[in-house]
Parts: structure tokens; sequence; C-alpha cells
């Protein structure tokens, strides 16, 4: 099992965003996730894109530049996000999650984004969420 936003599971999803190759007909976007509180990890951050080689995702460090578009959470947030308990939307008009950057990239770029979370979604069932383990759908 991979527990959720390691360094293994950031290398994981990398992988499941290479091999999505529908994601190369995509816009090129680039998102960032800043999820803190993580339990033995503290503050994770990691970058989430789409180029024309497909998409990627990679850890990054505070000091990196920003990227267009910023996701700021805690972890409780991004767990019942990542599991589905909770979309993205509601977590935002709760406070829970707040976007930073170019905001208007969320309307330009919606395919994508959505395709992003996808993949992402397709890692739950190799995914263990603290002391919870996700059961696949």
């Amino acid at each position: 099992m991979l527990e959720y936003l390691s360094d293994e599971w950031v290398q994981a999803l990398d992988a499941a965003l290479r091999a999505a190759g529908t994601l190369r007909e995509l816009e090129p976007t680039a998102v960032d996730q800043l999820v803190s509180g993580v339990p033995g990890r503290g503050d994770v951050r990691y970058r989430l894109w789409i180029d024309d080689e497909g998409g990627h995702a990679r850890a990054i460090a505070a000091r990196d530049e920003a990227g267009t578009l910023r996701f700021t959470t805690d972890y409780a947030t991004a767990v019942a996000i990542a599991t589905g308990e909770q979309n993205a939307q509601i977590a935002l008009a709760r406070g829970n999650l707040r976007l930073g950057g170019d905001i208007d990239t969320l309307r330009r770029h919606a395919e994508a984004l959505t395709a992003l979370a996808d993949v992402a979604a397709a890692l739950r069932d190799q995914t263990r969420y603290g002391d919870v383990v996700v059961a696949p759908p």
C-alpha cells in the first residue's frame, strides 16, 4: 500500500499520469498542491502538470517558484477529497480548501483539471490514508 502523500505515492501518481496518454491532448497547465499537517511529514507540496509529453507529478519545496494555480488545505480535507467523501467545491465553499494564483485557470483548464483528478482517484485502491485503508469502489 502507498501512504497518501508520501514520496512513493507522488511517484505512483506521476507514473499513472504518464500512462494516461489522453492527457497529451489537453491544454498545458500546472497546479501546485499544499497539504498541511500530514502525519509524520508536516507540510507536503507537490505539482501536477500537463505538457506535450502528457501528465506529470513531482514533490516541490517551499522555496520553489509558485505554480500558476495553487490549492491549499489541511490533511483531513485532502483525505476527504481524495477518497471521494467530499468534493472540492464543497471544501472550497466551507473554507477548507483555498485557491491561490491565477484563479481564471480553473475556468480555462477545467477539462485538464478534471482529467488530473480522475487519474489521481485511480490510486485510491492502492493508497493508505493514515489509519484508514480505503477500499476500492
